[in-house]
């Protein structure tokens, strides 16, 4: 019965070199392969094997892989990705998407890619260096193309959540730590709000970080709030306007009402 019919071995392989980089591998045909290691392993070849047509093929569309597949192995030996953030990483480097897409499926065939394994890892760690919150661990991920069904297998410790927000109103509360408390509250809160933190827990964190203001301090910050709106608006406005203006002013500011209105009566 003839090789077409039974779709059996045509070639056969009659030897393989090791070289620095790659295997070279030489056929009855007289075809010489050239062949990164991950691809030889892959497949097994050695003195006398002999391959089919199916085999043949299959062995050809690894090798016009290999430079696609190689620079995949070499961006997520640094960093781990997500499928879809590689993939626009090697569509972006001007391969076809063919190729990139059967380097993909090899990828997470070999369990070098695995998403749900990345969505975990990100909820944990990165979460926790970046302190962010669940809802921004969510649409972050979302952004990079995690399927729903990955998204919704991921769990939050509340415990660990709530220290993050902690640590993150403390750290907030220093920072703005001349504004008047009301304002700096407000700061926080907002903060934790862009963080991904859910809305109850930014508003019981912010309350918490927000101390008291230092009388001395906030008097201080008061009267330089009050130069600078003075010197922004008198010469536009005299009297009542610019009493009005400087009022508002030191209001947005976040220094309490009956507090402004006393200042200005003494100094205005």
């Amino acid at each position: 019965m003839s090789e077409r019919k039974t779709g059996k071995a045509i070639v056969s392989v009659l030897a393989v070199k090791a070289k620095k980089d790659s295997v070279r591998v030489y056929l009855s045909s007289g075809e010489k392969l050239s062949m990164s290691p991950d691809s030889f392993t892959e497949f097994r070849l050695y003195e006398g094997k002999e391959l089919s047509l199916e085999e043949q093929k299959k062995i050809r569309a690894y090798i016009d892989q290999d430079e696609v597949y190689q620079r995949a192995m070499r961006y997520l030996g640094r960093e781990l990705y997500a499928s879809t953030e590689l993939r626009r990483k090697l569509l972006d480097k001007g391969y076809d998407s063919k190729t990139v897409n059967q380097v993909i499926d090899r990828l997470k065939k070999a369990r070098l890619l695995d998403d749900a394994h990345y969505a975990k890892v990100f909820a944990e760690d990165v979460a926790e260096l970046r302190g962010i919150g669940h809802n921004r661990v969510l649409y972050e991920l979302r952004s990079k193309g995690l399927p729903d069904e990955i998204l919704s297998s991921i769990t939050f410790s509340p415990e660990q959540e709530k220290e993050r927000a902690r640590l993150l109103g403390e750290s907030l509360n220093r920072r703005y730590g001349k504004t008047p408390q009301a304002k700096r509250k407000m700061k926080i809160y907002r903060s934790l709000l862009d963080k991904g933190f859910d809305e109850s827990l930014a508003h019981e964190v912010a309350s918490l970080a927000a101390t008291p203001d230092d009388p001395a301090v906030a008097q201080e910050e008061l009267e330089r709030c009050f130069n600078l709106a003075l010197v922004k608006y008198e010469r536009k406005y005299q009297g009542y306007d610019l009493r009005n203006h400087i009022y508002a002013y030191l209001v947005r500011k976040g220094f309490p009402y009956d507090q402004v209105k006393d200042y200005l009566e003494e100094h205005l």
